[in-house]
């Protein structure tokens, strides 16, 4: 398999997914965090408020069997690294 050197992306969440025509559909967003000068009645100033927000950053296509292939790559990652280990 050839390889090439593919954009990183971090993403917090699923937002939306779908299948249409044998094609599974997947559009995660990352959290933005942005600053915003407000005023602050209280201290009667603008003062820099922290604002969030998601934004899409990734859409992801595959069909049936490469969706089948990354479930059971999650379920085992997902496995190994939740269940509490059993000792006696």
């Amino acid at each position: 398999m050839s390889t090439t050197k593919p954009e990183v992306v971090f993403v917090n969440n699923l937002s939306a997914w779908g299948f249409l025509n044998g094609v599974l559909n997947f559009a995660f967003s990352t959290a933005q965090f942005l600053p915003e000068e407000v005023w602050d009645e209280e201290e009667n100033k603008n003062v820099t408020k922290v604002t969030t927000s998601e934004v899409i950053t990734v859409n992801l296509r595959m069909d049936l069997f490469a969706a089948q292939q990354l479930r059971d790559a999650l379920d085992s990652i997902i496995e190994a690294n939740t269940k509490p280990k059993v000792t006696n």
